[in-house]
């Protein structure tokens, strides 16, 4: 039995290269405002951008500004690989999260048609 398990969250790139990849896409998600992919990915990739954006919130919201800004800086250490990046996400971004009052709903996803090369249909993945 597979309890627990989503099919349609897997990315067959083997476990290091997985984490790896994910991280690499959420860096480009907040560098570029924007990114696009295949529909397999961008699942992934939405799934895990609106889990950190939501814990980011969370902890903005319901601890004091010094313990959020520690824990927030540590979780964004943990996931986003340039340090421009990362604060670009606590100064920039997460106020705008923050102040619209939502706990999720962060990435939008849109189709875009297909690739030309291999025919898989592309996804622009989106900050909202």
């Amino acid at each position: 039995m597979q309890h627990r398990k989503n099919a349609l969250l897997e990315i067959n790139t083997g476990v290091k290269s997985k984490w790896v990849y994910i991280r690499q896409m959420l860096t480009n998600l907040v560098r570029n405002g924007k990114v696009t992919t295949t529909s397999k990915r961008a699942a992934v990739l939405k799934a895990e951008a609106d889990a950190l954006i939501g814990r980011l919130v969370s902890n903005t919201k319901n601890y004091s500004e010094a313990d959020a800004k520690r824990e927030n800086i540590r979780l964004i250490k943990s996931v986003i690989y340039s340090e421009a990046e990362g604060k670009k996400l606590l100064n920039d971004l997460l106020p705008k999260f923050v102040e619209s009052g939502k706990m999720s709903g962060f990435v939008c996803t849109y189709k875009l048609g297909y690739r030309l090369g291999d025919g898989a249909e592309k996804i622009l993945v989106k900050l909202a």
